[in-house]
């Protein structure tokens, strides 16, 4: 695994233009979701409060239950364990099992699907590279964007089968 992690950081440090491409891809699509999130919860409103009460909750469930497992799993990040610096800017230390921004993107993009499907399907695509991204940057291990946004997309879909 670390072979991989050390091939796939010099080929991003041998093509500079797609290291600045993942990097801003890195930094932007998080934005682009909250942004999009923003939009999903007015849009939530206007249709009914059950929606928008639901398109809050159990992203907040989400995202504090991701929280406090990753504390008490405690895992290491790749630049940690292979001892490689990432690809963007990045210094945390632990809490790298799951991802918590595949996550709430992954979460998110459900919510969307409550409120229109083309929509959800659009958001789903926009979280599986922001999952992708994070290990391409070194930041997470394949299981850890992979767990993250399995863990968002099935809460998310369970809300929908369950309400």
């Amino acid at each position: 695994m670390e072979q991989r992690y050390r091939k796939m950081q010099e080929w991003f440090l041998k093509h500079p233009r797609q290291l600045i491409c993942l990097r801003f891809i890195y930094r932007l699509l998080p934005l682009v979701m909250a942004a999009g999130y923003g939009i999903c919860l007015l849009i939530s409103a206007m249709l009914n409060v059950k929606t928008l009460l639901f398109n809050i909750f159990v992203p907040a469930a989400v995202f504090a239950v991701v929280t406090i497992f990753r504390a008490a799993v405690n895992c290491a990040r790749p630049y940690e364990i292979f001892k490689l610096p990432p690809l963007v800017k990045k210094d945390k230390i632990g809490h790298s099992f799951p991802s918590r921004h595949a996550a709430s993107a992954g979460v998110i993009a459900m919510a969307w699907w409550r409120v229109n499907i083309p929509a959800g399907i659009l958001f789903l695509f926009i979280a599986a590279i922001i999952a992708a991204t994070r290990v391409f940057a070194g930041v997470h291990f394949v299981r850890d964007a992979a767990a993250g946004l399995a863990f968002g997309v099935g809460a998310g879909i369970v809300s929908l089968m369950i309400f």
